[in-house]
């Protein structure tokens, strides 16, 4: 399995208008992805600047559907710029090299 970490600043808007169009209107999108395995979205709370950050976790089969969800999600956070907008702090992607569940 394959994982894609994108880190965010939110500059406009709340973390709830965040949540709240993340659940209707892009998980059905990235869960339509070939390959799709999980998706998270954390907030991380209030950086050096006052503003939140933002961490979205994708999980997928494969290292070309992991690239994938990160095209579909900067296209739709551009959708989103009359709800909120967020600033890309950076990505980091890659083969899941352990993983540990609950029994």
């Amino acid at each position: 399995m394959y994982c894609s970490i994108r880190r965010y600043q939110l500059v406009k808007g709340t973390p709830d208008i965040v949540r709240e169009k993340v659940g209707t209107t892009f998980m059905p999108r990235i869960k339509a992805l070939v390959g799709f395995v999980s998706y998270s979205v954390i907030v991380t709370g209030l950086g050096g600047d006052g503003l939140p950050g933002i961490v979205t976790v994708s999980v997928f089969n494969d290292a070309e559907q992991a690239k994938a969800s990160s095209k579909l999600a900067a296209k739709w956070a551009r959708e989103m710029d009359p709800f909120f907008s967020l600033e890309k702090l950076g990505e980091e992607s890659g083969r899941i090299a352990c993983q540990a569940e609950a029994d």
